[in-house]
């Protein structure tokens, strides 16, 4: 198989349990990158979230791609140039807001550039988790800026409830909703994942998914799992995208990227 393109989950992925680079993984993509690989990190966070990763692995030639938003956007990693894009409005989000309030969780709404807490219910913890590489503004929903394009809204909260809110919004027509982290549930435009943003990247670059490899480990990566020409599940992904993959690869934790990687490649 002719595999040009990787395409890369990060948390719980690619980053170990400290949500760091690891020196081997670091290594073992930028050697793949020189040989002309296209190495495309596939999350559900904004670019300004993956800024330090893109740097460490040098992906900033003039084709070099992200996936973020879980494929909301693809956008060029050097001239932040946007190719595609799907997006979500505040009135479409307030079916999910009137369901937050009952059963009493936070929304985050993130947009291109900034991201928005929604504190009706309280401050969630998502902040955080994004760090300093994003701006935050704690807002209350009807002040929520009505003509902004938001890419997605999360709530991070407890594991458990995470599937409640699963459950009550499983035939919510204008969104997929989706799990990135037992306890991070994501509100996307209906049709939006993974796939769907390779898809998009792969048509610009004239490839098709037996060109990619994909490494992942759950919910939100069930989609380019399946699609990929070769599947990668973590050692520590759920049953569910192992049960889809083509091989199974070492932990997060044991660098299982370089591992399958190098094997594969024969670095």
């Amino acid at each position: 198989m002719d595999i040009k393109l990787i395409a890369l989950d990060l948390d719980n992925t690619l980053l170990n349990a400290d949500c760091l680079l690891s020196i081997r993984n670091r290594e073992t993509l930028k050697k793949l990158h020189q040989r002309g690989l296209k190495v495309v990190l596939t999350t559900g966070r904004p670019i300004k979230g993956i800024l330090p990763f893109i740097d460490q692995l040098n992906l900033k030639e003039v084709e070099d791609y992200s996936i973020n938003f879980n494929g909301g956007v693809i956008q060029n990693n050097l001239s932040k140039k946007i190719i595609s894009s799907k997006f979500l409005t505040k009135d479409m989000m307030k079916p999910i807001n009137n369901l937050a309030n009952q059963m009493r969780f936070p929304l985050d709404g993130i947009t291109i550039d900034r991201a928005y807490s929604v504190i009706d219910v309280k401050k969630s913890g998502y902040q955080s988790f994004i760090g300093k590489l994003m701006a935050f503004t704690d807002v209350e929903f009807a002040d929520l800026p009505d003509d902004q394009h938001y890419f997605k809204f999360v709530s991070q909260t407890e594991p458990a409830q995470v599937a409640e809110i699963q459950a009550e919004t499983k035939n919510l027509p204008n969104f997929t909703i989706v799990k990135s982290r037992p306890n991070l549930l994501e509100f996307l435009p209906r049709g939006v994942n993974k796939s769907f943003g390779l898809s998009k990247l792969l048509a610009h670059f004239g490839w098709s998914f037996d060109n990619v490899m994909a490494f992942g480990d759950e919910e939100n990566d069930l989609p380019m799992i399946k699609s990929a020409g070769i599947g990668v599940a973590m050692g520590n992904a759920s049953a569910e995208v192992k049960a889809v993959s083509n091989a199974v690869t070492k932990r997060n934790t044991e660098d299982g990227v370089a591992v399958y990687l190098e094997k594969y490649f024969d670095l």
